[in-house]
């Protein structure tokens, strides 16, 4: 296995508490440091997870024992933060999405090529296992040619929120937050992306009085005809279950942004195919982390600097889907005027 590649947290937010326990699980890696907004924050998290360093932004990118840095911070600054790492020659996992619009991902993309370092976006349902047996089982005519897929995740917000997700400064809103699972979820399905994309959003509907997208569906379109329909939001909770249909049968991921089982049904035949997240440390109940967690080692440790799984044209094709419907709905962050 060699030395264990060293990892960097640049942000110390709820995320962490989540993918730590897929950290754990993970024995050729360690938590070299925490960074955060506030020395504050980091020492807290520090504390919480046994991290013996804490550092500011500024000299975790500098530190030359960090190999890889993971950004699980607002989605406006991950241009920055990112950026900043990979000049410094940091490999980076960038939470998604991966930044607020598809020019700031492109930059993202160039920076990376140019000082030759690994990047991607944690978008970590591409990688559980049943991922690769419902690609498998479509390549394999399954299910016949897909012709539509269906999805949606949505939550409610409580009303005296104040997180990032109902602030317009700072990229709030359904879409980017939850939005862009159905939307990888049907590049994923497709191979694609679709010809064209349209939809509506709520804004400003109810005492609360966002100025984020709080609820949206959309209906995307591909060169043979096939749809994909997605909804997403804030506001509004919504069965997270996805349906792939085909010309032979259909498909069900049950939680399908971290999936653990398919039900495929053709003609009078059902199959159920179950592969739940292995939990090899006691005490770490780990949700699935650990699979894009343990890709990004690989992909590192083999010198690969873009994953042939999720490469940047996928991330860009979903990111040029939610700019056209941030367009359509009238939605411009500050960081773009």
């Amino acid at each position: 296995m060699g030395e264990k590649i060293r990892w960097g947290l640049m942000g110390a937010g709820a995320i962490l508490e989540r993918w730590m326990q897929g950290a754990a699980q993970v024995p050729d890696m360690e938590i070299a440091a925490v960074a955060s907004r506030t020395q504050e924050s980091a020492r807290r998290a520090a504390g919480r997870w046994k991290i013996p360093k804490t550092m500011t932004y500024d000299e975790m990118i500098h530190d030359p024992d960090i190999d890889v840095v993971y950004v699980p911070v607002p989605h406006t600054q991950h241009q920055e933060l990112s950026m900043k790492a990979m000049e410094n020659g940091k490999h980076v996992l960038v939470e998604k999405s991966a930044g607020i619009s598809a020019s700031q991902f492109q930059k993202m993309a160039e920076c990376a090529r140019r000082h030759n370092v690994f990047l991607m976006e944690a978008v970590w349902t591409r990688f559980f296992p049943i991922m690769d047996t419902v690609l498998t089982k479509i390549k394999e005519g399954e299910i016949g040619d897909v012709r539509h897929v269906q999805a949606a995740f949505s939550f409610r917000v409580p009303d005296d929120c104040t997180s990032r997700l109902v602030d317009p400064d700072r990229a709030g809103g359904g879409l980017l937050d939850v939005g862009v699972y159905p939307l990888h979820l049907a590049r994923m399905i497709y191979g694609r992306a679709p010809e064209s994309i349209t939809g509506l959003c709520a804004m400003n509907t109810d005492g609360l009085h966002l100025q984020v997208d709080e609820q949206a569906s959309f209906v995307a379109r591909y060169d043979n005809g096939a749809l994909a329909t997605m909804s997403c939001g804030i506001r509004t909770q919504m069965l997270d279950t996805a349906f792939i249909y085909g010309t032979r049968g259909y498909m069900i991921l049950p939680v399908f942004w971290k999936p653990t089982r398919v039900t495929i049904v053709t003609g009078g035949r059902t199959e159920v195919i179950e592969q739940k997240v292995s939990q090899t440390v006691p005490g770490a109940e780990d949700e699935g982390y650990q699979y894009e967690i343990a890709y990004v080692n690989d992909c590192i440790r083999r010198g690969v600097k873009e994953s042939p799984l999720l490469p940047f044209a996928e991330t860009m094709d979903v990111l040029n889907q939610t700019d056209r419907l941030r367009r359509d709905w009238g939605i411009r962050f500050p960081q773009e005027m």
